[in-house]
This record gives C-alpha cells, structure tokens and sequence, in this order.
C-alpha cells in the first residue's frame, strides 16, 4: 500500500511539473526511474534492518536444527535437474530486459503526442493546463503500470544457504529472520531432490537437506502452510 501511494504521489508531482515545463520529458523520464529504483532500494534496506532485529530475538529461543553451507552444497550436487530449472527461469528472467527498448520507443512517442492531442481536444472545454496535467498523468500512469508488470519480485527459488531452526522461528543466511507461525502461501515437498521450499511474500525459500522427513517434522512446527503439496 505504501508504494502504491508513493507511485501515485509521484505520478502526480511529475505530471504537474511537466504541465509548466512540457520540453523537459527526457529529464522526467530519467528523474522517474531514478525515484522508482531508489525507492526499492530504500524499502531493501529497511527490510534488512528489521530483518537483523528479528534475527537477533528469534536467535535467543531453542534451537531445533541447523544446516550449513557444507551440507546444503553436497546435497545440491545431487540434484540432477537443478541446472535445467535455472536455464529455464534464467531464460525467462531476461524477457523483461528484452522489452525495455520498446518501453523507450513508447515514451519517445507518447510524450509528444498525446498532451498535445488532449490539449486541442479536451483543452477547449477544461482548459490547456488542465488538459496537459491529464495527459501526463496518463502517460505516468501508463508507466507505473508496465514498470510493476516488468519489475516483478524474482520467481527464482531463493537457495538457503545456512538455516537454523529455532523455536520461535528461524533464521535464513543469517540476516533474515522469520518469525513463528510462519504462514507461507505454498509449502512444498520434494523427497526425489531432497528439498522443501514454500513461498512467502512472493519470495520462494528452498532448503535442501539429507533427511527431507526429518527437515518437514520440525517446518512444520513453526509454518503454517495455506497450501501444501508434494513432488
């Protein structure tokens, strides 16, 4: 909600900027997409200092299991189909990349066009400034749309590396910390390539480990799955 709000504040502030200063679109651009990737990059590291606060007062409860690097590498030796899953979503990661050139031929073509045509079609009856606001306000918000559909959340599982189990929750790599019950959208079993993963706030968490039985006993006292299956 929040970045829904920030999204629409500064559609807004740039749009009555450029309704004064129309020749400016280039810089807007630029200035949008500094914003937007400034924005994430502030939200990641909030998101990381709580994530260390979280850590430090899951750390004080009973432990229940850890599993190392060490471990986790010689598990993931195993998985004879991890190489192909990569290729295939690194193949779809680079679709957004791909499309960008045509995002920029899109805003060289808009910007001259359509405040003009709003401003001799709709100018006449609420006016040429107004009429220009509501053209930028369209092009921006043409933008945010396609800039939520392009910069989605990485789809790749997220390979933990270090976990330690604890009863109050567990700690992922070391700097994220999950609180219990921990309630995951998906909650998955694969016992042929000796992982579990389940997704949570459309981050996909997968750990291997040696006894995938024994790993699901002890999830499952801290996750809460709202959807579970096995491979």
């Amino acid at each position: 909600m929040r970045r829904l709000l920030i999204s629409l504040a500064s559609i807004l502030a740039f749009s009555a900027i450029l309704t004064f200063y129309p020749g400016e679109y280039f810089t807007a651009i630029l200035l949008y997409f500094v914003l937007f990737f400034g924005i994430t990059i502030a939200m990641g590291l909030r998101t990381y200092r709580r994530g260390m606060a979280t850590v430090q007062e899951i750390s004080k409860g009973k432990p229940l299991l850890e599993i190392d690097e060490k471990e986790v590498g010689k598990v993931m030796e195993k998985d004879k189909e991890l190489v192909a899953e990569y290729r295939r979503l690194t193949r779809s990661s680079l679709i957004p990349l791909l499309l960008l050139p045509a995002f920029m031929v899109l805003a060289t073509v808009l910007f001259p066009t359509l405040p003009p045509l709003l401003e001799s079609t709709a100018g006449p009856v609420i006016g040429a400034y107004p009429a220009r606001f509501l053209a930028y306000v369209t092009i921006f918000s043409i933008f945010s749309a396609i800039s939520m559909l392009l910069f989605k959340p990485p789809t790749m599982p997220r390979i933990v590396r270090n976990v330690k189990i604890y009863e109050g929750g567990m700690v992922v790599d070391k700097v994220v910390g999950l609180k219990a019950p921990i309630e995951v959208e998906e909650y998955t079993v694969n016992p042929e390539r000796r992982f579990i993963q389940f997704k949570l706030n459309n981050q996909i968490f997968r750990i291997y480990y040696k006894d995938v039985k024994e790993l699901d006993s002890i999830l499952l006292k801290i996750i809460k799955p709202l959807k579970q299956r096995s491979q």
